[in-house]
């Protein structure tokens, strides 16, 4: 049976070769978008589950309300691990991460030097709670002495080697350090996989650290992960988690402040504790101080749908086909009832038709992926592969082949099975209105799809032109900053006087911090205010010459003086912060930082944005360069340049930093690119859905052209006898349309509110957003409908082209 199935399958096939190619084209397009989504939908789902305990691994992070901020962090207090694993029984292992968020350290080998991001300090427990296989080394010893490192394996290759690099020595220099420490390697561990939120080269031992945790309650700065005992829920864990806040932040806020915890609580200040699973991290976590950048649950629902979507649309292809084509397979079908065929086993034939078209359009499919994924791969910045196991992958595909061949066969089976023998060989039979009405709501259907995709593309784009042309509040342009300059020691005041005399340069400054790098926050009060009149404002230490390098504007006081020695104490605040601080007449007066450092207020500049405009702008304090600032160094040079000979001024920056620092990488960036950086995941996820809103009206006009066909040849003597009586080309071309401009219309009209509300409720996401206007509608309705013409025209010239006597010739 199986074989007359397949014989009579390709019979068909040979002489309706177009009908074929459209649908296999069709399909293949259809299934090679979905894999390739499913694919990356795979791997960003698959965040965290290498850890061989991670149904019991969470991330403890902060909630804090500080003056009038929220603050919602990923870090931690630095004692707070311990007193998880010691009071809350519960809590099976407790550890700590931390890097150096000031930039990249420096790690010397030999005779050469080397930027290094990936360098984590850990809890000697770091093995107990996360699976990182060790290679060589014990870990329960291997971080447990000061200056102590693990290497990854490519860490170890690219340092030692095919060299056994346990017992060796590294020498590492902190970002805000300008002492060079060295380090045993004790351990090369297994390279982390690329769906890991954290990102590791060198895990370092945390003790070498000796930070006291005694005072360090009402502060964060590590990432604390916790190992649950099996069966705990996460919610004891929270509501214990306060009990040890309160118990040791108690007594630090008496002391700080000067009222007791619920008096603190009572002011509306506080913060709590809360729990993230890991493996819920990468898609559902957004909080301050990540890690590293995280992708978007939200963003995997969009691209599901579009998989799912795109796949209907190569399937409802294959059933407008089939059911357009009706009247070509009636008189099969009646011949077979004639002679005892039933339902039953007609329906199997057309879906054995469907799959079999469904399979041959999977290999197809595999040959355009391979062509792809390297394209896919540079849209997303990923290095994917389908190489998920050969079951896995060999599952997919039947299931896909099946699925796909099933769907699209379903409704064309039962449609032509049901056809009459008495009817349909006296050539009775057409389509009927039940089913061409079915077809015009699945082209309705497809296009309203494509205008979607095609206008969500459009929102996007507009967003991040906005986003692009918003006024900072200050200048990002022909801005250089260069990092670790401040590791000269006391050549630095001379290297950016030697930046200053260079010809291509117009200011020179230093800071901690600059825009589009995270600032710290921390509490400030007025001199003479009350102890808990507290109010939060990010800040950075910066120093002469900031405000004009980046270009802020002065509202009211003046700049940084290095000619006035006060103003090292000195600080400038922004408008945000002068409105919290609740100040009507700023100048001059004092403002308190940590219980015991006073800043003069002497300058007031205009609101300026620090972070994405994912965020709104926040109450800033840029203070003066304290002297008795020795943890915090001003690490970044900014230089404004001129760009009329850029290549020349940077290589006469490189050079004097050569002269300066020539042990030290010169490493250096622009200030436009750190913010156009922060829309990345939007940038990439805009190219994807463009490219896949193209695909799907790819999709669609390939069912169009051949519904085009199909339609045109129906009613060719129709054509015929309209050009004997005098029908000019123009007008058969609009007669032949006409009727899928209408569905392209309907489409629309479906697709107008979909648009609407999915693209405001991303927009929402954004603090500074675009007003949704009515451009990104007509385009997404006039691009397809301008595709969907030209498509059908071809089809439609050529029928009203065709002479009048062979179409009446015609049957």
């Amino acid at each position: 049976m199986l074989k007359n199935y397949l014989k009579i399958t390709l019979r068909n096939l040979r002489r309706s070769k177009g009908y074929a190619v459209i649908n296999i084209l069709g399909l293949a397009v259809g299934m090679a978008c979905c894999l390739l989504i499913a694919r990356y939908l795979q791997h960003e789902q698959s965040y965290d589950q290498h850890h061989a305990n991670a149904d019991r691994v969470v991330r403890v992070a902060l909630d804090a309300t500080l003056g009038e901020q929220n603050v919602q962090s990923a870090m931690s207090a630095i004692p707070l691990a311990r007193a998880m694993a010691e009071e809350i029984p519960e809590v099976a292992q407790a550890t700590r991460l931390w890097h150096d968020r000031a930039g990249a350290m420096t790690v010397y080998a030999d005779d050469a030097q080397f930027l290094e991001n990936n360098v984590v300090f850990a809890d000697p427990n770091v093995f107990d709670v996360f699976t990182f296989p060790l290679q060589d080394g014990d870990p329960a010893t291997a971080l447990a002495e000061p200056y102590t490192v693990v290497l990854t394996e490519s860490m170890a290759q690219k340092y030692f080697g095919d060299a056994n690099p346990v017992g060796q020595t590294l020498n590492f220099r902190e970002p805000s350090d300008r002492d060079v420490f060295t380090y045993t390697v004790t351990g090369v561990m297994a390279d982390l996989p690329a769906t890991s939120h954290l990102k590791i080269d060198f895990l370092a031992s945390y003790v070498t650290q000796r930070w006291s945790e005694a005072q360090a309650w009402m502060g964060f700065g590590v990432y604390t992960y916790a190992l649950l005992q099996e069966g705990t829920s996460a919610r004891v864990v929270e509501n214990k988690l306060a009990q040890v806040i309160e118990r040791h932040a108690g007594p630090q806020v008496m002391e700080r402040f000067g009222i007791s915890y619920d008096a603190f609580l009572a002011t509306g200040q506080g913060y709590r504790y809360f729990t993230q699973p890991i493996t819920d991290i990468h898609l559902k976590s957004s909080l301050e101080d990540e890690f590293g950048p995280n992708g978007s649950q939200t963003y995997v629902w969009v691209f599901s749908l579009v998989a799912v979507f795109i796949l209907l649309i190569a399937c409802i292809n294959f059933m407008n086909l089939a059911t357009a084509r009706s009247a070509e397979r009636a008189k099969e079908v009646g011949v077979r009832k004639v002679l005892g065929a039933v339902r039953s086993r007609l329906v199997a034939q057309f879906l054995a038709e469907s799959v079999l078209l469904s399979v041959l359009a999977l290999v197809v499919a595999g040959a355009l992926i391979s062509v792809a994924l390297p394209l896919f791969n540079a849209l997303t910045g990923l290095s994917l592969t389908l190489d998920t196991g050969a079951v896995p992958l060999i599952t997919t595909l039947v299931v896909l082949g099946l699925g796909v061949g099933l769907l699209a066969g379903c409704y064309p089976a039962f449609y032509l099975s049901r056809f009459r023998p008495a009817l349909v060989l006296k050539q009775t039979t057409r389509t009927g209105p039940g089913a061409s009405l079915f077809r015009n709501v699945l082209v309705v259907f497809q296009f309203a799809i494509s205008i979607v995709l095609i206008a969500g593309t459009v929102v996007v784009y507009q967003q991040m032109g906005f986003l692009q042309a918003k006024n900072l509040g200050f200048d990002t342009e022909e801005v250089v900053v260069l990092e670790g300059a401040e590791m000269m020691g006391p050549q630095a005041e001379a290297f950016r006087g030697a930046l200053r005399d260079l010809p291509g340069i117009e200011r020179v400054t230093n800071s901690e911090l600059v825009p589009g790098r995270p600032f710290s926050g921390s509490l400030f009060r007025m001199e003479g205010a009350p102890e808990d009149e507290v109010t939060a404002l990010d800040f950075t230490y910066a120093s002469f010459d900031f405000v004009e390098t980046l270009g802020l504007e002065l509202v009211a006081g003046r700049s940084l003086d290095r000619n006035r020695p006060a103003d090292s104490l000195a600080v400038i605040l922004n408008e945000a912060a002068i409105a919290k601080l609740g100040l009507t007449d700023p100048i001059g007066k004092n403002l308190v930082w940590g219980g015991e450092s006073t800043y003069t207020i002497v300058g007031v500049v205009r609101d300026f944005h620090i972070a994405s405009l994912h965020h709104p702008i926040t109450g800033v304090a840029l203070l003066g360069p304290d002297p008795r600032n020795t943890n915090r160094p001003n690490l970044l040079v900014s230089a404004r340049v001129e760009t009329d000979n850029l290549p020349q001024t940077l290589a006469e920056i490189e050079a004097t930093w050569q002269e300066f620092a020539p042990e030290q990488p010169f490493v250096y960036t622009f200030l436009d690119q750190d913010f156009a950086a922060m829309y990345q995941s939007e940038q990439a996820t805009g190219r994807l859905v463009a490219v896949f809103a193209f695909l799907a009206l790819l999709i669609a006009c390939i069912g169009l052209f051949g519904l085009a066909a199909f339609t045109a040849e129906r009613r060719t003597k129709e054509i015929g006898v309209r050009k004997v009586l005098g029908a000019t080309v123009p007008q058969l071309v609009g007669l032949l349309s006409q009727d899928f401009v209408k569905l392209v219309a309907v489409g629309f009209v479906v697709a107008v509110p979909v648009i609407y509300f999915a693209m405001q409720q991303w927009l929402q996401a954004f603090a500074y957003r675009m007003e949704l206007g009515v451009a990104p509608f007509l385009l997404g309705g006039l691009l397809t409908l301008a595709i969907a013409l030209v498509t059908v025209s071809y089809q439609s010239i050529k029928a009203a082209l065709r002479d009048p006597v062979k179409s009446l010739r015609y049957e």
